[in-house]
């Protein structure tokens, strides 16, 4: 990412170029510096100049006087270089920030000062900063019985205007009428997220972010009138993250100014019963009074002016989980981290706009952002065993930036300008992303197929009233009068397209991201915790030292699985060693001996997956061709990783990729082990804070007759948390950021190293048989039991991951690292599921089962196919021709390039 010309200035390696120009007949050495390649010369006296009878024409002073000249220089630009050097490191540790606008202070601060307006307000209003908790609930108990009739007008309102087709009405009361209804949709979805706000939190946040860029855009046009609009939020860069910090450091002042401020077991139970939360009697039915049934058996007691958790006889600490759902009160307090967070990614989203050149790629960049935060499913799924919030948080901090940066990308464009630039972006994304679409493609279709079923659903009702020409405003329905189509032309234009897809190959890729995502959210983020939850009771009589070993066997077996990312052993290391160590050690020898002990793990785990899986699976072609080996991304990882030494990109990768793959795939390049693990040693900085946080809920969780020993700790877990978080995204963020940049700028680099032969060979061969599978799975000419397999599978594993995520608390009982299985989960971890989870499981196991039947079924089509034992069915003589024409002409490629293979099926197995 460039940076600024006035904060970096001059750079003298244009300087190098011009001389080694002038110098053109001397030798030299190319050295690649972040993207560009600088030419150094190498002062070896050597000149193209017209020799003298003396044979160089120069005599002695003058050789004399121009070498030091010469060496001088070279001194001196060896300084530049190394200031250089340091300047782009710094620049690089500061991609991640976004780059500032130079202003005018007084515009700076004007604009500094109208920014903060809409954060202020909100966390004078809706956070525990001020009087959010007086407005928040007032409103929700006064006003909260209106909201399913608010609720249920405003759906029936809004659908009546798209059946009734309004955006296109063109008259001017149509327009007036449009506009008008626009205005109250807006104001009734307002009132309508303030009544729900006791069973939603998350709605102000996502208000804050939905109207936070409309402030600005009025800004605009009250101050800046005479500006476009792409200038104006370009200058809002410096002003938004000056004010994302303000707050942050507001927040922090807040919090450690007053203990009542902090948050710890006692405010979490404060704040849901003052939002009269529902405790989960179902799942702790002993938790219940006695005299007084729906209360809970434990109260808040002041005592020497002290407030305790009072648990009389029979209730015991786990009763406090009864509220582990209830998140109000954790939002009104980490609210203005929300607004922070927000205001911080809109002033990254807004240096967008400060590009000069097509707006095309903007719109690029912006996807690039958001292809990011997909990897804060990695994150989540690594921080889950906290318990902290921060999980909940950071899906809030998601989806309000999402529609912040939507509705800035919206208004930065006109209608006709963002329908040529999708145009363009999508033509783009052909040309350079159009093997990997299908993917994209899959993963549309898992997250959004039950919206897809809905907009189809109203579109054969706008349709229907359509034909039925009831409404004279509405759009004539098409067609002519043999035939009209059930669905609207747009509709139809989309389906159209849908079905030019290869339909087999985009389904098979939602499976596959369905699978990925219940890995992640069942097997990493609950079995995971479940168990070093375990093996934290069970090693809480032990000694420091057995502690120890025990913790290193575990941490080393949990690094070896695929799945299992290294966060949750670092946490588990902070609970488990301090709370062993710190009666001898005290806490801060026995967290730091903690993080030492994860740094240990982590470098002898990754020596063990790079020495002994990685470079075990290098031998053999199909892992080497499964991984991808010769593609440029993967020839850019191995630029990066094999530079000695330190840098941020080598760094960056090996601290935010994932542990097992990205060590493996080390291995597999037979990269130098040592300089992998100087590279990974920098992990230490994520290590700390997760360790950290560790100790911090294990001091959390201590008791004094109920009461907590350490109130403070909980408050400083959630920011510490939030730390390793930002820690693990940034190396991801800025990982992937330089993996691009240097498939990019380095592209002869990349092209310039050696492929594996045998894999190009491997990919040969494969390709004829791809084809044929290709070829044979087309959805047009697929049988129908084949069909009904992957549509079975499609469907279970998008019901199994929208029940996983929407209904969790129904799916699993709540538990978390510090949670004892015997207590909560009454002594068997199977109880970890309830009826509706293993429902979930058992829909997940069915959409395996059926994707494996098509792709046996396509297998063994293929395989005919290849033999040229199969006819395609269903197809025209030309297309019969054509498929048979192709099938010969790589069936005879594949004979050319040699007859290793005995047959096709071995390659089949090896690629499928």
């Amino acid at each position: 990412m460039e940076r600024s010309a006035a904060l970096s200035g001059p750079n003298p390696q244009y300087n190098f170029d011009r001389r080694n120009t002038n110098h053109s007949s001397g030798n030299s050495d190319r050295v690649h510096i972040l993207h560009e390649d600088i030419t150094l010369p190498t002062f070896n006296n050597q000149y193209s100049r017209e020799t003298d009878n003396s044979g160089d024409g120069i005599d002695d002073d003058d050789r004399s006087s121009e070498y030091s000249q010469d060496q001088l220089r070279g001194y001196h630009d060896g300084d530049n270089d190394r200031k250089n050097h340091f300047e782009r490191l710094l620049d690089s540790l500061l991609c991640i920030f976004p780059r500032v606008e130079p202003l005018q202070w007084s515009t700076f601060c004007l604009l500094s000062v109208l920014c903060a307006l809409p954060p202020a307000a909100f966390i004078i209003f809706f956070t525990q900063m001020g009087l959010g908790e007086n407005i928040y609930y007032a409103i929700a108990d006064e006003m909260g019985h209106y909201a399913f009739g608010l609720a249920l007008g405003l759906a029936t309102f809004i659908f009546a205007l798209y059946m009734l087709d309004a955006d296109e009405w063109e008259s001017k009361v149509g327009s007036i009428f449009l506009d008008v209804s626009i205005l109250g949709i807006v104001c009734c979805f307002v009132l309508l997220v303030l009544f729900i706000a006791d069973q939603f939190p998350y709605g102000m946040v996502c208000l804050f972010a939905l109207f936070n860029p409309l402030w600005l855009l009025t800004v605009k046009l009250l101050f800046y009138g005479n500006k476009s609009t792409r200038v104006f939020v370009s200058w809002l860069s410096g002003p938004l993250f000056f004010v994302s910090l303000l707050v942050g450091l507001s927040w922090l002042v807040w919090v450690f100014s007053d203990a009542e401020n902090q948050w710890n077991e006692i405010a979490r139970i404060e704040a849901a019963e003052r939002a009269q939360c529902t405790p989960k009697y179902d799942l702790y039915p002993d938790c219940r009074a006695e005299e007084a049934p729906e209360e809970t058996c434990f109260y808040i007691e002041k005592v020497d002016g002290r407030e305790h958790i009072i648990f009389p006889e029979g209730c015991n600490h786990s009763c406090t989980n009864v509220y582990d759902g209830c998140l109000n009160g954790f939002i009104l307090w980490v609210g203005p981290v929300l607004i922070s967070m927000t205001m911080f990614f809109l002033s990254f989203f807004c240096t967008f706009f400060r590009t000069e050149g097509a707006r095309e790629k903007d719109i690029l960049n912006f996807g690039k952002v958001w292809i990011f935060i997909l990897f804060a499913m990695w994150v989540t799924a690594s921080l889950s065993g906290t318990a902290a919030g921060v999980t909940a948080a950071l899906a809030a901090l998601t989806l309000a930036s999402l529609v912040a940066s939507a509705m800035f990308l919206t208004v930065s464009f006109s209608k006709e300008e963002r329908n040529q630039n999708a145009s363009a972006v999508y033509q783009r994304l052909i040309e350079k992303y159009g093997k990997n679409l299908d993917v994209v493609r899959g993963l549309f279709i898992v997250t959004c197929a039950p919206i897809i079923v809905v907009y189809f659903g109203l579109s054969i009702l706008n349709q229907s009233l359509r034909r039925s020409g009831i409404f004279p405003c509405s759009q004539p329905a098409g067609g002519d009068d043999d035939y009209v189509d059930r669905y609207t032309t747009r509709t139809r234009m989309q389906i159209d397209r849908i079905k030019t897809w290869d339909r087999a190959k985009v389904y098979t890729y939602a499976v596959y991201w369905g699978i990925a995502f219940m890995i992640l959210q069942v097997i990493v983020a609950k079995l995971t915790v479940v168990f070093l939850s375990w093996l934290i009771v069970e090693t809480s009589d032990m000694s420091i030292g057995a502690v120890t070993g025990v913790m290193i066997i575990a941490g080393v077996i949990m690094f070896l699985l695929p799945p299992v990312p290294g966060v949750p052993v670092y946490l588990t290391l902070g609970i488990v060693l301090p709370a062993q160590g710190h009666q001898t050690m005290g806490w801060v020898l026995s967290i730091a001996y903690s993080i030492a002990i994860g740094l240990l793990l982590k470098l002898f785990s990754s020596a063990l997956q790079q020495k002994l899986i990685g470079e075990n699976l290098s031998n053999h072609v199909e892992v080497r061709q499964f991984v991808n080996i010769n593609s440029n991304m993967m020839k850019a990882m191995r630029l990066v990783l094999g530079k000695g030494g330190l840098s941020v990109p080598k760094v960056a990768i090996l601290i935010g990729g994932p542990d097992w793959p990205t060590s493996v795939l080390c291995g597999i390049m037979k990269l130098s082990l040592f300089q992998i693990m100087l590279g990974t040693v920098p992990v230490i900085f994520l290590i700390f804070p997760t360790c950290l946080t560790g100790a911090l809920l294990y001091m959390a969780s201590l008791e004094i007759d109920g009461n907590p020993v350490y109130p403070w700790a909980g408050t400083v877990s959630t920011i510490t948390a939030s730390f390793t978080a930002i820690v693990q995204f940034g190396s991801m963020v800025v990982a992937a950021y330089y993996l691009e940049q240097t498939a990019d700028k380095r592209a002869a680099d990349v092209e310039a190293l050696p492929i594996d032969e045998e894999v190009k060979e491997a990919d040969d061969k494969a390709d004829h048989i791809r084809q044929c599978y290709k070829e044979a799975t087309q959805w047009d000419t697929a049988p129908f039991f084949a069909k009904m397999f992957m549509r079975i599978s499609l469907s279970c594993i998008i019901v199994s991951s929208y029940m996983v995520q929407l209904f969790s608390s129904r799916c699993f009982t709540t538990h978390s690292l510090t949670d004892s299985i015997d207590d909560n989960l009454n002594g068997n971890a199977a109880n970890l599921f309830l009826p509706l989870g293993w429902v979930a499981v058992g829909l997940f196991c069915t959409s395996c089962l059926f994707l494996y039947l098509f792709q046996q079924w396509g297998k063994q089509k293929a395989i005919q196919l290849a033999h040229g034992d199969m006819v395609l069915e269903d197809t025209s003589p030309h297309q019969r021709r054509q498929s048979s024409s192709h099938v010969q002409i790589h069936r005879q490629q594949s004979l050319d390039r040699g007859r290793r293979s005995p047959n096709s099926e071995g390659v089949i197995s090896s690629n499928f």
